[in-house]
């Protein structure tokens, strides 16, 4: 007989499960809890995440046996890939179509013994009831998996079958196994641990024989004979199924037959309810004699093709964007996947400047722009696209009373409708606005696919805000090395990110916890745009929005150092700050890294009982230039006489082993990048380093952080 391969590459899922995996892929924000609700709907796709998050490719040192943590480990590009991979075989393989029938039994089956498991798991304090409902909804993957595999073989056994134990007996007679062994089998082979393969494995055998097992076990053997009791509003099962099920419940747990069958009708309503926001059709579940099964499904399969072909169009558009050697590429190559994709001739992209204070657009290959307008409100369609990041449209019989620019963007279109996407790129950065001009009868068909031309704005304001690259880049090898290294680091901080959301919404809004939260997200956003100055150095200008005031963000660098460094040392950390309060005129994230590198080296050069005073001073004139003192003293023994000669060049640390002697390069090259004064005095008594930054009034400081000329 032919072997049969543990791997999840051709497991079938029902369109309708897929559907929302793939919607909650490509969200606006994508949202992990949604996400992972949508997965663990499906017993082929849940089985393809876990599988993959196991794998040599992304395991992470401990074993992936929840769908959020593999969410986590594996990331949303990889899940919107398998998400993708399962659509396209669901469309194209033949099992799907031919088996629609039972996949939808195999689906409810699934879902009712994973509900059933994490209820009884609750109920008898089980700890982990989100693996309780995991083992429920694997319990038929061996059945997949042998039917996908041996097809020929299995679906004639499958339909003989009178019931579980006839069923049993022929596998063995067959394959020397069961579906429920196999499916053991799969779940070792995928890494999920040996409790969660066991309750897999044993789910068919009599209560008696599991009375003494793993509660896992008992919990999901339980669920799958409590699936045959009637639900409410269902037919009454067998006499035998019922006796069975009612005497499992109280041989494992003593469980009476009223709870019993309580929980059972609770979970056969919830099982309803999702199968009908699904629109699968489960027969009973089937309101009017209309309503066809074969018909929700071949509708269920023309919305999963759209989300597909969506998907497949998305990718090839960043394929071109990724080719496109400038802006203006960028530009026709957005345009041309419009024109491609939705048949639009007449589409126009404005422009936001560096300075976000205009927008412009050009019509003819000419180096000055046909339109530049300032960004503000009620000048045009465009400007209040872009300022109330909205989707607009506007309609030509409208047009007389809107402003002459309005009126021509209506002629120089062509169009009935005019209709307007906010480009905002990843962390809501504005690139421009997308203009598309149509026939009104254009609109009203494009009309059901606004939610992909959003999709398609966003990846075309994500390709407008790419830096381009540099003349004086490093070479191609070093360029890759970083690109890889930036991109490998990126994925532990994105999982750290995600645990945090995790921990934030579970601790609620009242927790005491929340502020340090709050300050271990907002350093791991700034590793993250440290790591971004790596790969791209003129990334500096465009960093996250910081305090308005030098002193609100001292306080906020002392507040991190102080919790995480400077207590644990029996250092104390003192505020000595000007009542002035200065306006933050350089790019914060540098002024965090130089704080924290001089307080880093100030409270390690200490032992317990130190002291470290920041000050900062108002604006003064120093050498004709208007500065804003900030300094930062110690009462250590005083730098080394070699680093003092260095005079901020990179030196062998004298911390040992593990430190690299960079801080106070690091330092001297920051400050030198915002343009700031850099000097220090040093001796037995203590260090005391000197920065002079350069002072804007408040009228001047731009919202980046930097200065305007």
């Amino acid at each position: 007989m032919t072997s049969v391969n543990t791997a999840t590459d051709g497991l079938p899922s029902l369109p309708q499960a897929l559907i929302p995996v793939l919607d909650a892929t490509q969200a606006h924000e994508a949202d992990f809890q949604s996400l992972a609700r949508a997965i663990m709907q499906d017993a082929g796709m849940s089985s393809r995440l876990l599988q993959a998050a196991n794998s040599p490719f992304y395991y992470r040192g401990s074993t992936c046996r929840t769908i959020d943590r593999a969410l986590f480990s594996l990331g949303l590009d990889t899940v919107r890939s398998l998400a993708l991979t399962a659509s396209i075989q669901q469309l194209f393989g033949e099992f799907g179509p031919r088996h629609r029938g039972y996949l939808r039994t195999i689906w409810q089956r699934a879902l009712t013994t994973a509900n059933l498991a994490q209820v009884l798991a609750t109920l008898t304090r089980y700890p982990r009831p989100e693996e309780a409902y995991l083992a429920g909804l694997l319990i038929d993957i061996g059945r997949l998996v042998r039917l996908v595999g041996d097809e020929g073989h299995y679906w004639p056994i499958l339909q003989s079958a009178e019931d579980d134990p006839h069923l049993i007996e022929t596998e063995r007679t067959t394959y020397s196994q069961h579906y429920g062994e196999l499916g053991g089998e799969c779940l070792e082979a995928w890494g999920l641990g040996p409790f969660l393969a066991d309750a897999v494995r044993y789910h068919l055998e009599p209560a008696e024989r599991v009375r003494d097992a793993h509660h896992l076990v008992k919990l999901v053997n339980l669920s799958h004979a409590m699936g045959c009791l009637p639900g409410a509003g269902t037919q009454d099962s067998a006499a035998g199924c019922n006796e069975t099920a009612l005497a499992a419940a109280d041989t494992l747990f003593g469980l009476n037959e009223g709870l019993t069958r309580e929980l059972r009708g609770r979970v056969a309503e919830d099982v309803r309810r999702i199968a009908g926001s699904l629109e699968i059709d489960l027969g009973a579940t089937r309101t009017t004699a209309d309503q066809n099964p074969e018909e929700t499904d071949h509708a269920a399969e023309r919305a999963l093709a759209a989300r597909v072909r969506d998907l497949t169009e998305l990718e090839r558009m960043n394929g071109e964007l990724a080719r496109a050697a400038d802006l203006q590429e960028r530009c026709a190559a957005a345009r041309r996947t419009l024109y491609l994709t939705l048949g639009i001739d007449h589409s126009l992209l404005f422009l936001i400047d560096p300075d976000h204070q205009s927008i412009a657009a050009w019509v003819e290959d000419d180096e000055t722009p046909d339109f530049t307008l300032p960004l503000l409100p009620g000048r045009s369609l465009v400007t209040d696209t872009l300022l109330d990041r909205e989707i607009q449209l506007h309609e030509e019989e409208n047009a007389a009373g809107l402003p002459v620019i309005d009126q021509q963007l209506f002629r120089l279109c062509e169009a009935e409708i005019l209709w307007s996407f906010p480009l905002l790129a990843d962390g809501q950065e504005p690139a421009g606005v997308l203009i598309l001009g149509l026939a009104r009868s254009q609109a009203q068909a494009l009309e059901a696919r606004s939610d992909f031309i959003d999709s398609l704005a966003r990846e075309i304001a994500r390709a407008l805000v790419a830096t381009p690259e540099s003349a004086d880049a490093p070479d191609g090898a070093t360029e890759q090395r970083i690109r890889d290294t930036v991109h490998e680091a990126g994925n532990p901080l994105s999982i750290i990110q995600n645990y945090l959301s995790v921990l934030n919404h579970k601790l609620g809004e009242e927790h005491e916890a929340r502020h340090e939260l709050g300050l271990i997200k907002e350093e791991i956003d700034r590793v993250g745009r440290i790591l971004l100055r790596l790969r791209d150095p003129q990334a500096a200008g465009n960093e996250e929005t910081g305090p308005a005031s030098l002193n609100a963000l001292v306080r906020q660098v002392a507040d991190i150092v102080d919790g995480s460094l400077c207590r644990t040392r029996g250092v104390r950390l003192h505020l000595d700050l000007t009542p002035s309060d200065p306006p933050l005129s350089a790019p914060a994230d540098h002024l965090r890294q130089i704080l924290i590198n001089l307080l880093k080296n100030a409270a390690e050069a200490q032992a317990s009982g130190g002291e470290i005073t920041i000050a900062t001073r108002a604006p003064t004139t120093v050498n004709g230039r208007r500065v804003v003192p900030l300094s930062v003293e110690d009462k250590g023994p005083g730098l080394p006489a070699e680093v003092q000669a260095a005079a901020f060049a990179p030196v062998t640390s004298t911390k040992g082993t593990g430190h690299a002697g960079l801080g106070l390069s690091i330092v001297k090259r920051l400050t030198e990048e915002i343009g700031a004064g850099l000097s220090f005095t040093s001796g037995s008594a203590g260090t005391r380093f000197e920065i002079a930054l350069p002072h804007a009034s408040r009228g001047l400081a731009s919202a980046s952080g930097t200065t305007r000329p």
